[in-house]
């Protein structure tokens, strides 16, 4: 199974909460840190749980959407304030972000 149909499809008590722009971002760059990839990805509670891999660089937040193959849109670039108006703001200010914990 691939990781991004495993984030998609665990059970919601076997992921992290992400409660705050500071979760976001240490979950983020400790990703980075410990696999040497860019990134992490994430995904939101709900009917369709789609799932996005986030990367910050020195802009702000990378955010691409990556559960629809083929169809993924392109990266968007979002500061912490533009973030709000995006859907992952929308979820982590519902308490409805999470990540997988790392291995």
């Amino acid at each position: 199974m691939d990781r991004q149909t495993a984030i998609r499809s665990a059970p919601l008590r076997d992921l992290l909460p992400v409660r705050s722009l500071n979760d976001l971002d240490w979950f983020v760059k400790e990703s980075e840190i410990i696999t040497g990839n860019p990134g992490r990805e994430f995904v939101v509670a709900g009917a369709n749980r789609p799932t996005f891999r986030i990367h910050l660089d020195h802009v702000g937040y990378q955010i691409a959407r990556v559960d629809r193959g083929e169809q993924a849109a392109a990266p968007v670039c979002a500061t912490a304030p533009e973030l709000v108006q995006h859907a992952l703001g929308d979820a982590l200010a519902r308490g409805q972000l999470f990540t997988t914990a790392l291995q």
